[in-house]
């Protein structure tokens, strides 16, 4: 076992030397990239994926954890194999997901009843956005107890983090230097079961790794996109992972509001292996091939028989979900696609052959892409390995970091809880 050298968080990770991993534990597969940060963005130096075994994950949470400690474990490897001890790395960011995981995006007005006048100070701005988080944290334990019936102290508060701050009606990254009565502040909060969050952490401590934050997984990959830089980009990302889809809809360059549900490529594979009377890892290998194109014509049009029909069902349950997103009265026109299940062609093409104006509140038919690394922010790749759109995830995770650390440095804005 892969054992690191000790752990701290207390460096300096926007100083192109310390080594970070992001370790997105999925339900196919755990992938897991080596980068470093500086001012300018974050780059990629190392990607490792270690397929699961079938019991090791369902919808996203952990259900085998030795048997997903050992995957992670060799995943860590891969990563280090060419570091000196020295260069190991200490500190780690993790993604969750899963239809328990609660994301809530929230708009607040506030008023600069005393002072308004003169500059906001950085003690100001701490104790705007202290009492601000204070609140959420209280309404959102109390929105996911509802929903799960867990109690508030069974619920773990992910991260608060700010999308946006507005002051005078102008949009600002930070409210410290300048005046005005009306603030305007966006944050997109996310909170958990204690026991998912648990098995993540107990991850990395068998790692010997600190970790940075635990990560809403639709929200960093939305962020994550190039055209959110873009005060006017509004688009829908679907993360089409092995146990769950995970859907983000950003709004005005914020993120508006997140959904999780659990049907993802082993729904796929394991009606394959029912109908054509295979074991799982089999119909898992038939299914690559069909996408890659590589089967008989023959076989290849009994599988498509299966995945059609099946991908109409995953649409049916996309479309309930759009539906739930009662905060977003017009849905924006763009939609990408990432992970290993959006590989299927007949994801696509239920898509396109979809009545979106019918049933849901679009203006348009919505466009529908690949999420693809070159369309990342900020993200370079140095290992040449970064090619996939199941690596968004674990890329978006980095850039996640990047843009944490950026705040604290240059804006003194915390992004803690």
């Amino acid at each position: 076992m892969i054992k690191l050298p000790f752990k701290t968080s207390k460096v300096n990770l926007l100083d192109g030397k310390n080594s970070v991993v992001a370790l997105d534990i999925g339900t196919e597969s755990v992938k897991s990239l080596l980068f470093t940060m500086d001012e300018g963005g974050v780059y990629v130096n190392r990607v490792s994926r270690i397929l699961q075994q079938q019991h090791a994950m369902r919808s996203g949470i952990i259900t085998n954890l030795d048997t997903v400690l050992e995957n992670c474990n060799l995943s860590i490897g891969e990563l280090l194999s060419t570091l000196k001890e020295e260069e190991y790395p200490k500190n780690v960011i993790m993604g969750i997901a899963g239809e328990y995981i609660q994301g809530v995006s929230i708009v607040v007005n506030y008023q600069r009843e005393e002072s308004h006048e003169k500059e906001v100070t950085k003690k100001e701005q701490e104790k705007i956005i202290a009492q601000i988080k204070a609140q959420i944290v209280a309404d959102g334990k109390g929105d996911l107890s509802q929903r799960t019936g867990l109690r508030n102290e069974d619920i773990e508060i992910l991260h608060i983090t700010p999308t946006g701050l507005e002051i005078g009606g102008m949009p600002v990254n930070t409210l410290i230097g300048y005046k005005g009565r009306d603030v305007r502040l966006h944050f997109y909060a996310s909170f958990a079961p204690k026991t998912y969050t648990e098995a993540l952490r107990k991850v990395a401590n068998t790692l010997n790794l600190s970790v940075l934050s635990i990560v809403s997984q639709p929200f960093a990959v939305a962020r994550a996109h190039s055209g959110v830089e873009n005060p006017s980009f509004s688009a829908i990302f679907i993360d089409i992972g092995g146990g769950t889809t995970d859907v983000a809809i950003v709004k005005d360059g914020n993120i508006a509001e997140t959904q999780m549900f659990a049907f993802g490529g082993r729904v796929f594979t394991k009606e394959l292996a029912k109908l054509t009377d295979t074991d799982f890892r089999h119909a898992e290998i038939r299914k690559i091939k069909y996408s890659n194109k590589e089967l008989p014509k023959e076989v290849s049009r009994q599988v498509q028989k299966v995945m059609y029909s099946t991908a109409n069902l995953w649409m049916r349950t996309l479309k309930v979900a759009l539906e739930s997103c009662e905060d977003v009265d017009i849905l924006p026109s763009q939609i990408y696609l990432c992970g290993g299940g959006a590989l299927l062609p007949d994801i696509k093409e239920v898509m396109l052959e979809f009545p979106w104006k019918k049933y849901l509140p679009f203006t348009v038919v919505p466009k529908i892409e690949m999420f693809t690394p070159n369309q990342l922010r900020g993200v370079r790749d140095n290992s040449g390995e970064l090619e996939n759109i199941y690596d968004i995830t674990p890329a978006s995770l980095a850039k996640f970091v990047y843009d944490m650390e950026i705040d604290k440095k240059k804006y003194d804005i915390n992004w803690d809880a």
